[in-house]
């Protein structure tokens, strides 16, 4: 058997981010540990010299449909946005270290394992254990990665790499620090599946959402500066919901159970309300209907930078 893994800090080379790994790599189960409608995420180890460490390795599903020839253009793409994730630098942001080839027609992608999961599933675990500053720091970390993902992609790339909203896309490490996670993947999903964004989008982001992505477009030709503009207002809405989650325990509107029924008040204009037991403060509630606006009204990303880290100095009562 081999030895238990280390830390996360695995010495990968940074130069090659699509570097193959595949046969560094040592398969913990027969079974992926999750599964989506467009892929799977395995649990391995990565043997490194005398290191060894816990992995993710999420993998894009192959479809009946696909010939050879499709599979080669595809695998085109999926490297070429892979190679984008892989410039990212940033400690709140999911490293790619590389990839594996063993896993399907389609690289799959090779990642540090998020200890403690999805921030949904964190928040659960921890409940009420988390602190004022803890629940700041995490809100930190995802307003850095934010930052930063949005001042290092082109116009163009933060058009495609930002288009859904970032809840799900959240991971929490054993440290307890928030990453951004799986960008472009959206974008390629699109691509590949052929559907729609508003079918894309709907299955577990719609509490996070703003309204305006679920609209249809009446005119595909938009000019690019509005679409760039409007992801980035679109993840400041996801950064309000999420705050509110770190703050209170609770998804937004926690108390409605069917997520259809959460898309008839999206788009009705109807925002999540605290829960009455949560005792959220005034400026915190203040900030979080702020990043709800019209987009011409939202914060920018430097305004919720900002906010955070103001209040990440204000000591809990």
């Amino acid at each position: 058997m081999t030895e238990e893994p280390t830390n996360q800090e695995l010495p990968v080379s940074a130069s090659d981010p699509l570097k193959d790994l595949t046969n560094e790599l040592l398969g913990i189960s027969y079974y992926p540990v999750a599964s989506g409608g467009f892929g799977d995420i395995w649990k391995c180890l990565l043997v490194k010299s005398s290191e060894t460490v816990q992995v993710a390795v999420k993998t894009i599903r192959a479809f009946e449909s696909d010939d050879e020839v499709l599979i080669r253009k595809k695998t085109k793409r999926v490297r070429r946005e892979l190679t984008v994730w892989g410039r990212l630098k940033h400690i709140s942001i999911v490293p790619l270290w590389g990839v594996a080839n063993n896993f399907g027609p389609y690289p799959a992608m090779i990642c540090p394992w998020a200890e403690n999961g999805t921030l949904t599933n964190f928040l659960e675990c921890q409940k009420d254990k988390l602190l004022y500053q803890d629940r700041f720091s995490l809100l930190n970390d995802i307003a850095l990665g934010l930052q930063y993902r949005s001042s290092s992609f082109t116009a163009f790339e933060r058009y495609t790499h930002a288009r859904l909203t970032f809840q799900s896309n959240v991971l929490i490490y054993g440290d307890g620090r928030a990453c951004l996670a799986d960008f472009g993947l959206s974008t390629i999903i699109l691509e590949f599946i052929g559907t729609s964004y508003f079918t894309t989008s709907i299955s577990g982001n719609i509490r996070w959402a703003a309204a305006e992505l679920f609209e249809v477009p009446e005119d595909d030709d938009d000019d690019e500066a509005a679409s760039v503009s409007l992801s980035i207002e679109c993840d400041i809405y996801s950064f309000g919901s999420i705050t509110l989650q770190v703050l209170t325990g609770k998804v937004p509107y926690y108390n409605v159970k069917k997520d259809n029924v959460v898309l008839v008040q999206v788009l009705r204009g109807k925002k999540p309300e605290p829960p009455k037991e949560s005792q959220i403060e005034l400026a915190h509630w203040e900030f979080i209907k702020r990043c709800w606006l019209p987009r011409i009204n939202r914060p920018s990303v430097g305004e919720a930078v900002a906010f955070v880290a103001c209040e990440r100095q204000v000591p809990s009562s």
